[in-house]
């Protein structure tokens, strides 16, 4: 039979050889196509018919097509589908929402930071573009305004040279492509169209006659039996099984809260705690939590979350020091008051162990009464950075008016 990996003609193979590729496909997510009329094997990675949409957004709008077409050029080499969005305004079918938007620095120096929205699991990004360390500065995360019903990952890039735009952000796009899509799983030559770049030559298994002294496999029959293809799949399940039980962090996170309404001033209080437990089998390291309100400008939050450059001074001291929540950044209100997200994280160092948790007490929200039919919400969610782990509220705060 002949054997076609990424829709390149890798040669014949002999026809006992068609399980164990099966096998190698379904363990490895790869995509598997039997024709028995043509004879032909097809694989094909996990990449293949992935959809992504593309948005590249900077101030020459030749810039922004020669990136486009460099980028589409690269990953259809891999079978992903890529589009070109022109609205923005919402996306409801795909696997990414991926755009590049890029504004002047004040200084010489080049920064990059990545947005995304809850769609999108937890990825480290940082990591992949340490290729430029020397000439990209790795400015952090922050989270998107949910507009999108797929995955949304913005790269905002600040330089003032539009060479290293057009000569790098190609590759910077691809690369988080890429690693989006991938996710935790590791890259493998197929998946990366590497093997097509290796091959030397146009056979890769082919029964030459070369061994002609050894006992030859017998032959047997291709067609895979409902007997075969279950075990199959109850090895997966099984090999599933064994990697839950390898540790992994995982959390449960909630609001538990009430609402106290003024009818006299039209306003509505809400006195909350924000609860992180624990549920896996791993310490969760240093929680940043951002409580997202919409609509921002008619949300107050209070409690005891202390402005960064305060935390020293008026953060409660305990037997191990300051304790805590803080804003994060030094321009935290203009953020939020343009996003409605307010990030804050502990002031100290913070570990959760397996089994336990930890509550941001006391906070405090305030309502302005909006018009009939419409709604205010608070969500919440969490950042374990260096463990690569992003969550939302198991519920949220929603009033309707």
């Amino acid at each position: 039979m002949k054997l076609k990996i990424n829709n390149h003609d890798w040669g014949s193979i002999p026809a006992y050889s068609l399980s164990a590729i099966q096998f190698f496909c379904v363990e490895n997510n790869y995509h598997f196509n039997w024709n028995k009329e043509e004879q032909i094997v097809e694989v094909k990675s996990s990449l293949h018919r992935k959809k992504v949409w593309l948005s590249v957004n900077t101030s020459n709008e030749k810039i922004n097509h020669d990136i486009i077409e460099k980028v589409k050029e690269v990953l259809t080499h891999y079978g992903i589908d890529i589009s070109i969005v022109e609205n923005t305004e919402w996306l409801s079918d795909g696997d990414l929402f991926i755009e590049l938007v890029s504004s002047k620095a004040k200084s010489d120096k080049r920064f990059v930071s990545i947005g995304y929205n809850e769609k999108l699991n937890s990825i480290n990004l940082k990591k992949n573009l340490s290729n430029y360390k020397d000439e990209l500065h790795f400015n952090g995360y922050y989270l998107l305004p949910e507009r999108h019903s797929i995955p949304h990952l913005r790269c905002s890039l600040q330089c003032k040279d539009e060479e290293f735009l057009l000569n790098e952000g190609p590759s910077i796009l691809t690369t988080c492509v890429l690693k989006t899509l991938l996710g935790n799983q590791k890259p493998t030559l197929l998946d990366l169209n590497v093997l097509h770049f290796l091959k030397t030559t146009g056979k890769l298994v082919e029964d030459t006659g070369i061994n002609r002294g050894e006992v030859k496999k017998p032959n047997r029959n291709t067609e895979i039996d409902d007997k075969e293809y279950e075990e199959i799949k109850k090895q997966k399940a099984d090999r599933k099984i064994r990697e839950a039980q390898v540790k992994k962090p995982s959390a449960e996170i909630y609001f538990d809260y009430n609402l106290l309404p003024n009818r006299k001033l039209e306003r509505y209080s809400i006195k909350a705690d924000f609860f992180i437990k624990n549920t896996g089998n791993v310490d969760l390291l240093n929680p940043k939590i951002c409580f997202r309100m919409n609509p921002p400008d008619k949300i107050e939050i209070g409690g005891q979350i202390i402005p960064p450059e305060m935390s020293d001074i008026f953060s409660i001291q305990g037997q191990n020091g300051a304790q805590g929540w803080k804003y994060i950044g030094e321009d935290w209100l203009e953020k939020a008051f343009a996003t409605g997200d307010y990030w804050i994280e502990s002031i100290q160092e913070c570990v959760i162990p397996p089994g336990e948790k930890i509550a941001v007490e006391g906070l405090q929200f305030t309502l302005e009464n909006l018009e009939e039919q419409e709604s205010s919400t608070i969500l919440g969610f969490v950042l374990f950075e260096e463990q690569e782990l992003q969550l939302s509220s198991n519920n949220k705060i929603m009033i309707t008016f």
